[in-house]
């Protein structure tokens, strides 16, 4: 092919190496078309559809968010009803199957569930296994203060005492706000989340720095103390599908963000986290 390529003319010499870079090229493309289309089929996706079953795992041991009922030992809690809601809006049935939280993103990357669904935060050192949908639930770390205290975020704690548990996260960003805060704040540090936001309501405290889920299991709705401002940390909670599932991902987005919009969601935190509950 060299000798026959060197006996002809440039043009023409031109013409054949052009061609085959465009040959190349297409044949490059045609494949990437294929590998997309082969992902855009999403097996996933087919199988939910086919069976009429979407298959989640969840861990049954981080009340509210999901539990077994002690009466009939069957899943109940927030991630169990948003699970439905969303099975609803697709005609298909939840089927939840039981896993540790430690095995639930191996089972979604094995393909032994079509997602987890379990109070899960984004794992990044999975992302080349697994993707992540939008967040659902916020649990990060907030401000909690009753209505009446004129505080409206961090920068308003100069100068004010602030609790938080011994060791955890609030206690962290609390000695991070007294070396950046001019004025400095004090800390109230307590042996558990709880003693802490006893501390605000006793007046020992004006603010506290804890899990958002722990301010809405103390205060159950009442209204006593309240998050203020954004979130100090972001800690979302998201459902995991496998990484070869772009169309049930997207359609886990969409209905989640219809669920938002139509207010599921908020609905779901309402009945699971601020209503007065005996479990």
């Amino acid at each position: 092919m060299r000798a026959d390529l060197a006996q002809l003319s440039p043009r023409r010499r031109r013409a054949w190496l052009i061609g085959s870079a465009v040959g190349a090229a297409l044949l490059v493309a045609a494949l990437l078309l294929l590998r997309f289309e082969i992902r855009g089929r999403d097996a996933t996706w087919a199988h939910i559809q086919q069976t009429g079953v979407w298959r989640v795992g969840m861990d049954p041991s981080f009340p509210p968010f999901e539990n077994l009922d002690a009466a009939t030992g069957r899943p109940v809690g927030f991630d169990v009803d948003l699970a439905q809601a969303i099975a609803d809006s697709w005609g298909v049935r939840v089927e939840i199957v039981s896993i540790g939280f430690d095995q639930l993103v191996d089972a979604v990357d094995a393909k032994r569930i079509d997602s987890a669904l379990s109070a899960l935060p984004v794992f990044e050192e999975r992302a080349r296994d697994v993707s992540f949908s939008r967040p659902y639930f916020d649990a990060g770390l907030v401000l909690a203060a009753p209505r009446s205290a004129g505080i409206s975020g961090p920068d308003d704690l100069a100068g004010r005492r602030v609790a938080a548990e011994w060791g955890s996260r609030g206690d962290a960003e609390a000695r991070a706000l007294k070396r950046r805060l001019a004025g400095g704040v004090t800390l109230v540090l307590r042996d558990s989340i709880p003693a802490a936001l006893d501390a605000v309501l006793a007046g020992d405290a004006d603010a506290a720095l804890v899990d958002a889920v722990d301010l809405a299991l103390y205060d159950r709705g009442q209204g006593r103390l309240v998050a203020v401002g954004q979130p100090v940390q972001s800690d979302p909670y998201v459902i995991i599908v496998p990484v070869d599932a772009p169309r049930l991902l997207a359609a886990l987005d969409e209905t989640l963000a219809a669920l938002d919009a139509d207010g599921v969601l908020g609905r779901l935190r309402t009945q699971w986290l601020e209503e007065n509950r005996t479990e």
